[in-house]
């Protein structure tokens, strides 16, 4: 765990580098880039990516900070400077894609260009960049994982959020380390890798758009219900179910109305030509 690469000090004035934001921002940056360099192979202006780009994160980090205080809202009502902290971690993944999808279906009807184009442009990159930010989840100590006797369970600093919740539970005494816990941060680091790759392959023969967009709308709400299994921090949903896994729910049946929507579009274009 490693929540600051280094600090600097101007004048007395502290400025830390911390390992989550640099995460983000290397993540962000390379899905820029790769996505830039897609929209010119696909004949799209690669400066329009770059223009909506930073909107996007704009709208995803706000959208991502939002759901996450929702659900941690009686921590931060305590005290509601920590809801600006969000370098210690705190962002929900859904929720920023989530904003980022609602600002790119105001940025397709705004200047009048295709929503699934563009959102197939951006989606395998998206999901690399998500693989990168994991790693900031992990320096950060959150999106910990339950108590494991695996081998590669991974133990956090007595400072962490694990120790704390442990500490809470009645697992551990105050000012210890945790227990070994499941590396959920890297699980979905390593999955979302994956679907990045699988996303390429399927591009190369996409049939319409909106397609990789489809993919992984179905995808990945598998793949964190299935993480969300084996993650340890309490308090991210009601009843039985997370906050992720009630949302991706809603996405799997977005998933399924998109799925005949688009195919649908795709017959009748095949009809009248």
């Amino acid at each position: 765990m490693h929540p600051k690469l280094f600090e600097l000090n101007f004048f007395g004035l502290s400025l830390p580098l911390h390992t989550y934001g640099l995460m983000i921002a290397s993540g962000f940056l390379i899905a820029m880039m790769l996505s830039a360099r897609q929209a010119k192979r696909e004949h799209e202006d690669p400066d329009r990516i770059v223009d909506m780009a930073f909107y996007v994160l704009l709208a995803g980090l706000l959208g991502a900070r939002l759901i996450f205080i929702i659900t941690k809202w009686s921590d931060y009502a305590r005290n509601p400077v920590e809801i600006f902290m969000f370098w210690r971690g705190g962002l929900v993944w859904y929720g920023g894609f989530i904003g980022a999808a609602l600002f790119l279906l105001f940025y397709s009807r705004r200047y009048k260009i295709d929503f699934f184009k563009y959102a197939d442009i951006l989606v395998p990159y998206m999901a690399l960049a998500h693989a990168i930010g994991r790693f900031g989840c992990l320096a950060a100590g959150c999106c910990h994982g339950k108590p494991t006797d695996l081998m590669w369970g991974i133990v956090f600093p007595a400072e962490s959020m694990a120790a704390h919740s442990h500490q809470v539970e009645g697992l551990i005494a105050p000012g210890i380390a945790s227990l070994p816990v499941h590396p959920t941060q890297m699980y979905e680091a390593g999955a979302e890798f994956l679907l990045f790759l699988f996303l390429l392959w399927i591009r190369r023969a996409k049939v319409f758009h909106g397609q990789l967009l489809l993919v992984w709308l179905g995808a990945y709400p598998v793949i964190r219900s299935i993480i969300e299994m084996f993650r340890g921090d309490k308090g991210r949903g009601v009843y039985v179910l997370s906050t992720s896994q009630y949302i991706s729910v809603g996405i799997a049946i977005i998933a399924v109305v998109l799925y005949f929507k688009l195919r649908q579009k795709r017959m009748q274009r095949e009809a009248v030509g």
